[in-house]
């Protein structure tokens, strides 16, 4: 599909294989250059475990994420662990010339503006975090855990997260809004306790809108804040080369 500058292509992946769609990110970001902006928009029936980048494996307890059946995978962007569950996940996908792409806390603030827009119009009150108190700490393993600019609260609490990557061919940022939250589960993918899970995070409502709900609003508020007209378009076939990584145990490490 050539680039079309007045349209954001929408593609939509619910419940379907959580590799393929991590893969579908990283895909797209190479395409970026040529097809132009992209919403990703996705989320799983089933827990998943999705590790940062970098991310070491032993920082999460992977022996109780076999025994209770959650998949342990990667991303291609930064941070640490986020244990997806019935919740959305945004990933706009922006040529390497956007004028969003240059500045990394410049993006984060268009992406959450438009986030926050979106579910204040779903009658959501989300909050900005104050500014970190003094010099950054080493990275929590739960990525919910963090503030660093990149997140939005729901009554104290960690709701919505973002990570970004930054490639010749394109640049991703993506943000997890968090529709439920079980602690218990949460605690024991991290080997905590479920207190410190439920005093970072929060869903964003309670009961949440349908995830098809929120999906639409994110659509409209992200293509608007660009300008762009929303078309819904089929996902692209897969490289091969991302089909055998994205299942490969070295990349995903618990699949």
């Amino acid at each position: 599909m050539g680039n079309d500058a007045s349209i954001l292509r929408v593609l939509r992946a619910f419940d379907g294989d959580p590799a393929a769609d991590l893969a579908q990110e990283e895909a797209l970001v190479r395409r970026a250059a040529i097809d132009g902006p992209a919403l990703l928009l996705y989320g799983w029936n089933r827990p998943v475990l999705v590790l940062g980048y970098g991310q070491d494996p032993a920082t999460v307890d992977r022996a109780a994420c076999g025994a209770l059946g959650v998949p342990v995978l990667r991303r291609i962007t930064g941070g640490t662990g986020v244990l997806h569950g019935e919740d959305l996940a945004a990933s706009l996908i922006l040529p390497p010339e956007h004028p969003w792409a240059p500045s990394i806390p410049g993006l984060y603030l268009r992406f959450l503006t438009a986030i926050d827009q979106a579910l204040s119009g779903l009658g959501i009150s989300l909050q900005r975090p104050p500014p970190p108190p003094g010099p950054r700490g080493a990275r929590s393993p739960i990525c919910f855990e963090d503030d660093r600019g990149e997140t939005l609260w729901t009554a104290g609490r960690k709701s919505v997260g973002c990570a970004q990557a930054r490639r010749r061919d394109g640049v991703l940022i993506h943000g997890m809004i968090l529709r439920g939250v079980d602690a218990t589960l949460q605690a024991a993918v991290y080997g905590t306790d479920p207190s410190r899970i439920l005093d970072a995070l929060g869903a964003v409502a309670t009961p949440p809108p349908p995830r098809a709900v929120m999906a639409d609003a994110v659509t409209d508020a992200i293509a608007s804040a660009l300008g762009l007209a929303p078309v819904a378009v089929d996902a692209p076939g897969l490289p091969e080369d991302l089909r055998t990584r994205y299942s490969d145990p070295r990349w995903a490490p618990c699949g």
